[in-house]
């Protein structure tokens, strides 16, 4: 049994990977897994957003979304994966080694097999009460969350389909994550006025006026995050910067930087923003000139499918209660099958944010693809290790929806 679930576990994986679903290019994946789940004969569809959807409802009783994305990260410098390809699916051992592999590809093989699982148990005449929904959403690594929020906002609502219990299959190392960091993008821009560079005086330099601004940034904001407080897991950096007209003599009136903000459950996005408020009422005080503001990010965005909205580069940090009666439930499902994981705190984002913190659904993180290998070149899982994740997924919600 192990061994021919690894072996289907693994030509399914690299298929998956061979598919280079970089964001908003993921309808090919998209449909071989829509294809995969109709042929286990369960009711299964693409969304608006392009989201591919899986149902199994046996009556009345919660409802467990196992949760995963089509999307992966570019592969970066392809020398660096050499002797391996990024979209190659090649196989090492007991490797799997490619982008996706760990960040999430690796994952939604498990979860797929651990809805599988739950359907041969249907067909050999076992029972459950409730609902167990597969979804690969569009649009995760974008870090805005556009296909998780048509799911739990539109499609899922349209249904009439609540979701008590969300398991995300994001790498965890086969821990169990019960919260994350929040993060924001932050655009900051600083206002002057042109003119001829061999005349700077008679404009207004407005990267001059961002100085000060990164100065905070990088020098005093740190020193809030000290070991011991609540804001020790806190980060910020910046990661971009531009200047407009952005021509040779000529002074720029326009400079924007990009700000990563990592916070913690407990604080708001509006409070942030008020920081760099304040910062701007002190410069202006002591200088007439100063113009600037801070908002977050924002961008449209195109899914393949072609639907199209306003979205905010964010996602809220958020915590899941471990005493939560369907959370005991799931984890003491998954202790069952000799996993007794420790608890996990994510430092990056994830469509749990969406869940979690926006929905007050309780979400748990879960795989066993290595945090260390996401995003990165020779990005691999080990193919022992992930069968655990099909065998602890399907073992959580089997416990939360009674399996018999």
């Amino acid at each position: 049994m192990v061994d021919s679930l690894k072996q289907a576990y693994r030509d399914y994986l690299v298929d998956l990977i061979r598919f280079p679903s970089l964001t908003g290019q993921e309808e090919a994946c998209a449909r071989y897994v829509l294809d995969s789940l109709k042929a286990l004969g369960v009711e299964a569809y693409i969304d608006a957003a392009g989201n591919v959807v899986g149902e199994l409802r046996r009556g009345k009783g919660p409802a467990v979304l196992l949760n995963t994305h089509l999307d992966v990260v570019a592969p970066g410098n392809e020398d660096a994966w050499r002797p391996y390809t990024p979209f190659g699916g090649d196989v090492d051992g007991d490797l799997v080694i490619g982008r996706g592999a760990s960040d999430i590809k690796g994952g939604l093989a498990a979860q797929f097999f651990a809805f599988k699982r739950f359907k041969e148990a249907l067909d050999a005449g076992r029972s459950f009460e409730g609902t167990l929904l597969f979804s690969a959403v569009v649009h995760e690594e974008a870090a805005e969350m556009l296909g998780m929020r048509a799911l739990i906002e539109e499609t899922l609502p349209r249904r009439g389909q609540p979701v008590d219990l969300c398991i995300v299959g994001e790498p965890t190392g086969g821990l169990a994550a019960l919260g994350q960091r929040g993060k924001v993008e932050i655009a900051v821009t600083t206002r002057g006025k042109t003119a001829h560079s061999s005349e700077p005086a008679l404009g207004i330099n407005a990267l001059e006026k961002m100085i000060p601004v990164t100065r905070y940034v990088f020098e005093e904001m740190p020193l809030q995050f000290k070991a011991g407080t609540p804001q020790a897991l806190n980060s910020v950096t910046i990661t971009d910067c531009v200047v407009k007209p952005g021509r040779m003599s000529v002074i720029p009136d326009l400079c924007e930087i990009s700000i990563d903000r990592r916070y913690m459950p407990g604080e708001e996005l509006s409070a942030l923003l008020a920081e760099f408020e304040g910062l701007f009422d002190r410069l202006r005080a002591a200088d007439p000139d100063f113009k600037a503001a801070a908002v977050p990010r924002s961008y449209r965005e195109k899914t393949w499918t072609g639907y199209e909205r306003e979205v905010i580069k964010y996602h809220p940090p958020w915590n899941t209660d471990p005493d939560l009666p369907i959370v005991k439930k799931a984890l003491a499902g998954l202790e069952k099958t000799g996993q007794n994981p420790q608890r996990l705190f994510w430092k990056f984002g994830t469509d749990g944010s969406m869940t979690a913190a926006l929905h007050h659904i309780p979400t748990i993180g879960y795989s066993h693809g290595g945090i260390e290998w996401a995003h990165q070149p020779q990005e691999r899982v080990s193919l022992t290790e992930m069968c655990k994740t099909v065998e602890g997924t399907f073992a959580m919600a089997a416990e939360v929806l009674k399996l018999t």
